[in-house]
């Protein structure tokens, strides 16, 4: 009796649960219990480990220079974490963190005062613009709000006040502190002393950590002013190598070879991180220059600088944007000192958790399933993506099981080949609309034999163009992969195990193709349906394809829930238990969203309702891209990967299982000594920054039911008897069902192929587009 009050009760919590109101905070999978770790060696000057330098705070999401920037960037750092202050100088004297001399981008100067536009000569150059010079403080502090210098990084915090320098020593008295004199030399030909300003400072804070500038005249002016203190002077070069310092007068360029020269007046160098790694012009890495052994061999230390996690990386990373720090600071050849960062969670996590990790075990025992292989580094579903899962340690591989007009299953992202083949050059003629498939036109691959498909070549398929372009080295790259060859493969390399995706079994069905009977047959021939040793799961979105699989006790059986959705109710929780051992959710499905600005707001109730119900809940697709990730993550990846975990995920589901992997080694999980990756409830980023009142006052949409409509699905038609010399196409009678009686179901849909006329007229680009749009909505 006890047993079934128990369970109603249960069952009433998930059903009645407020979609709007938070649902308690999840409590993290217990981690892998690990060993104290020995002490990393570091190979920086002194041995140390390298310090993260917080760029204007944690100016990746906030204003930079502002007292919320500082202020979380101390919060979500790792101990010892830097802040950056850019000086500069109003009217009457007085100094302020601002991140560029010229207001105008990082201000509403322009609108406070429309008339105080000005232009100055700067370094030899022509500067147009508003310069905190022509404003008192006080003009500064009543009119003046600071605003985020790059324009695809969120106005959501825009509305802070300019940070004196006074405030910031005060404030953060108990921090590192590092002060970057810009320009000394135009300010003192406007009557202001950067140098007096900075002689007041140090009076008030004698240990600043570290100032720089780019001028030589300033840091020797310095070097009396913090003799005896333990305050580094640091000389930072420009971007621009051929600018010209302006006590010296010479180019940059010629400076960066004297170095013996700058350690008469400074104890290290801050230079652009393209100066130690080069990119060319197509983004990839050329070889490290000898500029850190160099400067090294001075007794200098070397600051690298230009790090954010919205950089466009170059390609040798995977927009993996821990990979970009480890490559400056745990390489076999040398380290710098420090990074100077817009984002200093990442890395704090990279030299804090990843650093020394190659070799580690894994602490985190969630599964990782790859999305067509590695996808996000070689074309979906080829043997090159599939090696790479492999190699980078995805626990399951996955095989998207497309059929062909003679009847082969083969691997492949989508049925239309548009996004992830070259079909739309050679066969755009043979473009088709079939509704119940997709709402764009395709190229779909049961129209092709399993010849025409090997004429054709993979491509790389990205849901992002432009910058975040993938690699385009790799773009044509690898072969097709039938399914008994990808089953092959997983048992030659051990694979902990497969999962097998089938979609549009029904239409299939009733154009005589059984995708339903070419998978059990694969799988029985590769004998994993006699085993345990190697798992398998079968995925699909419709819950007839699953049942067909119910008899066999050692698959799993994985519903894909294909839309977004914010709430179910123990009933459906319960139908998908009949169907499905787990679900393949959207990621964001596990949070909603807070005013479309791309931050999260509450938890949803499905990871809730369907452990409940003992569904187990893989979230995906997992994208490095920072374009894909909600700005409470950092636009990182790992901070993703690690908080979708401690929501309750039961497995990660990527296309880049090596950052995946990656994360489950990192040292700081299970090390109580070490920084903590941050835990990151939903909500808590807009309700520590914003008013509470504009939190409170938000009313979110009436959240997206998962409703049984959206997976339960009639049992599969038989397969049709169609004939081998049907022109239209018919199926190999391996995969004919001869015997079935003729079915009750529709005549098979026909493809709405456009005349000749027609075709000719047909507008590729416009095709190829709404391809990338279907495909993405599945992502």
């Amino acid at each position: 009796m006890i047993k079934h009050v128990l369970l109603l009760c249960l069952m009433i919590h998930c059903t009645i649960a407020d979609p709007k109101a938070a649902v308690p905070v999840p409590i993290p999978p217990v981690p892998v219990s690990v060993p104290p770790l020995p002490k990393h060696t570091w190979l920086t000057l002194h041995g140390d480990e390298p310090f993260v330098v917080a760029n204007g705070g944690f100016s990746g999401l906030y204003p930079p220079q502002t007292e919320l920037a500082y202020s979380q960037s101390i919060i979500f750092g790792k101990g010892g974490t830097v802040l950056l202050c850019d000086l500069h100088m109003s009217r009457d004297g007085h100094g302020f963190c601002l991140s560029q001399l010229n207001l105008q981008n990082t201000t509403n100067a322009a609108d406070a005062f429309p008339n105080r536009k000005k232009t100055y000569i700067v370094n030899g150059k022509e500067l147009q613009g508003w310069f905190a010079l022509d404003l008192t403080s006080d003009e500064m502090f009543d009119k003046l709000i600071v605003t985020q210098s790059i324009f695809s990084r969120t106005d959501l915090f825009d509305f802070l006040s300019p940070y004196p320098t006074d405030l910031y020593l005060e404030e953060n008295r108990n921090a590192l502190l590092w002060i970057n004199a810009e320009y000394a030399t135009f300010y003192n030909q406007h009557k202001l002393s950067l140098l007096d300003h900075m002689k007041q400072l140090v009076e008030t804070k004698k240990d600043i950590t570290y100032i720089s500038s780019p001028e030589i005249g300033f840091l020797k002016s310095m070097g009396p002013v913090v003799h005896g203190l333990k305050t580094k002077l640091m000389f930072k070069f420009p971007i621009d190598r051929n600018a010209v310092e302006p006590t010296t007068n010479e180019p940059y360029a010629s400076l960066l070879t004297k170095l013996p020269m700058i350690k008469t007046f400074a104890t290290g160098i801050v230079v652009p991180r393209e100066f130690i790694w080069p990119v060319n012009k197509a983004r990839y890495l050329e070889p490290s220059t000898n500029l850190v052994a160099d400067a090294h061999k001075q007794g200098l230390e070397v600051f690298a600088y230009g790090f954010a996690n919205d950089n466009y990386l170059p390609h040798n990373y995977s927009y993996d944007v821990q990979r970009e720090y480890l490559q400056f600071v745990d390489n076999s050849k040398f380290a710098v000192d420090g990074v100077v960062t817009d984002f200093p969670t990442s890395a704090s996590t990279a030299i804090a958790c990843l650093a020394g990790s190659k070799n580690a075990s894994r602490k985190v025992p969630t599964l990782i399933i790859s999305a067509n292989g590695a996808n996000g580094e070689y074309p979906g579903s080829t043997d090159l993506a599939y090696q790479k899962a492999v190699n980078d340690g995805a626990d399951i591989i996955d095989c998207s099981v497309q059929m062909t007009k003679d009847g082969v299953a083969f691997c492949l992202p989508s049925v239309d080949l548009i996004p992830t083949t070259t079909a739309s050059g050679p066969f755009m003629s043979r473009a088709a609309k079939v509704d119940s498939i997709q709402s764009s036109m395709g190229i779909f691959s049961f129209d092709f034999k399993w010849d025409e498909i090997l004429s054709l070549k993979p491509q790389m398929f990205s849901e992002f163009n432009g910058d975040l372009i993938r690699d385009p080295a790799r773009k044509n790259v690898g072969k097709f992969v039938t399914l008994s060859d990808f089953l092959e493969f997983a048992k030659a390399k051990a694979v902990p195990g497969v999962l097998i995706n089938i979609e549009n079994a029904a239409y299939l069905a009733n154009k005589g193709l059984d995708v339903v009977g070419a998978v059990t047959t694969a799988l029985s021939n590769a004998t994993l349906d006699k085993q345990s040793t190697q798992k398998v799961l079968i995925m699909s979105g419709e819950s007839s394809v699953l049942d067909k699989f119910k008899d066999i006790p050692t698959y799993q059986k994985v519903l894909h829930i294909k839309k977004q959705v914010e709430f179910v109710t123990n009933e459906t929780a319960l139908e998908i238990k009949k169907h499905a051992d787990a679900v393949f959710l959207h990621k964001h499905s596990l949070y909603t969203q807070f005013r479309g600005e791309g931050f999260t707001l509450n938890f949803t109730n499905l990871i809730e309702c369907l452990h409940w119900a003992n569904v187990s809940v893989y979230a995906g697709t997992v994208l490095n891209e920072f374009q894909d990730i909600y700005m409470d993550y950092s636009s990182d990846p790992y901070s993703l990967i690690h908080n979708l975990i401690y929501y309750g995920a039961d497995g990660i589901i990527t296309q880049y299982p090596g950052t995946a992997n990656a994360y489950t080694r990192n040292l700081c999980t299970g090390n109580l000594e070490s920084y903590r990756i941050p835990d990151i409830n939903p909500g808590d980023v807009i309700t520590t920054s914003l008013d509470p009142k504009e939190v409170e006052e938000y009313k979110p949409p009436p959240p997206v039911h998962l409703e049984t409509k959206d997976f339960v699905t009639p049992p599969l038609p038989a397969v049709a008897a169609i004939s081998k010399d049907d022109d239209k196409g018919s199926a190999s009678s391996n995969n004919t069902n001869t015997n079935a009686p003729s079915s009750p179901s529709p005549p098979p849909e026909q493809a709405q192929t456009p005349s000749t006329a027609t075709a000719t007229t047909i507008n590729v680009v416009a095709i190829f587009f709404s391809a990338m749009l279907g495909l993405v909505t599945l992502l």
